[in-house]
């Protein structure tokens, strides 16, 4: 017999051996960590909150007038806001800021004010669920007079207008609703005006400006019938109707007024000859001076706030789901 020795497998075989084992050996990692529990990365769309049903009365009742007077006051502590200025300028992004806050689309957009000078417009969107393409506009500027913190005129609409938003964020809205905080109001309108420059497809279907201002210190929800300053500007009758029956049913007060500056709806009602459905709404009789020093935070009244916002967030809802 004769005495053969094993001959040794080649190096190379041992190393494509190894080399399966351990293609095999990852994927059946990969593998298990798919089967259990593989990391998966969600779009913003899909982490929202879904949208639920609210009726305007329930969302007009969540209205939390301490948080809008919060805000207000946060926005007056950074002192006169004005023909752009940083505070101006801070207050826009401080605005921006707490829409997001409720996963709100927001916005800014420049406003040239001339020399050297701009400001901005914000603009948050819920949109619309059955009817995206037809708009509600809630709008309030986001300046003060030059030698006021304004806290009525001025940051109570902002105020107003988060506590809103927090609202109706997550709420089912057949209609588009933009929460605009306008630039350079006190520099007659510049904020708005751009907007409705920039924006004939908004403007073209939209079904209702209403307008914050001078609001959060008086007795009675004061929507403003007419206003002469430039040019007349005529609140829409419907409107006014709207919000007469929301603030009887929340059994807050409310009168017609006139005698006012048309504020940032000037523009949205000169757009063109089928002139969009404004209305300004202010709280009457004030407490202090629209454009007085006095115009502080201590002057808001809980209660004026309160009513404003639940009459104009009920408003808003029954405008999107139900019409006039």
């Amino acid at each position: 017999m004769s005495s053969l020795k094993p001959q040794p497998r080649p190096k190379n075989s041992y190393r494509k051996i190894s080399l399966i084992l351990l293609i095999i050996v990852i994927f059946v990692i990969i593998g298990g960590i798919v089967a259990f529990n593989l990391p998966v990365t969600v779009t913003t769309e899909e982490i929202k909150k879904p949208r639920i049903n609210i009726t305007p009365v329930d969302a007009a009742k969540q209205f939390n007038a301490q948080n809008a007077i919060d805000f207000s006051t946060r926005i007056c502590e950074l002192g006169p806001r004005y023909g752009g200025n940083d505070a101006e300028l801070k207050a826009a992004e401080m605005f921006e800021a707490e829409l997001k806050k409720y996963n709100i689309s927001t916005t800014k957009e420049k406003v040239d004010l001339g020399k050297g000078r701009y400001t901005y417009n914000v603009i948050g969107k819920i949109e619309g669920t059955t009817d995206p393409d037809r708009y509600i506009i809630i709008g309030s500027h986001i300046d003060s007079p030059e030698n006021a913190v304004g806290a009525n005129d001025g940051a109570s609409g902002q105020g107003i207008q988060v506590e809103m938003a927090r609202i109706l964020a997550n709420a089912n809205t057949n209609k588009t609703i933009l929460i605009v905080g306008f630039g350079a109001e006190m520099l007659w309108f510049k904020g708005s005006e751009a907007f409705v420059n920039q924006h004939p497809d908004i403007l073209n279907n939209c079904d209702a400006m209403m307008d914050l201002n001078v609001v959060g210190s008086g007795e009675n929800v004061a929507p403003i019938a007419k206003s002469d300053l430039p040019e007349s500007v005529i609140a829409d009758p419907k409107l006014l109707d709207l919000l007469q029956a929301c603030a009887d049913e929340l059994g807050n007060p409310l009168i017609v007024s006139e005698d006012a500056y048309p504020s940032d709806t000037y523009y949205f009602y000169k757009y063109n000859e089928t002139k969009v459905p404004v209305v300004q709404i202010e709280s009457r009789p004030f407490k202090v001076p629209a454009w007085s020093t006095e115009n502080t935070p201590d002057t808001l009244d809980p209660d004026d706030m309160n009513r404003v916002g639940q009459t104009l967030i009920m408003a808003t809802l029954k405008l999107s789901n139900f019409g006039f």
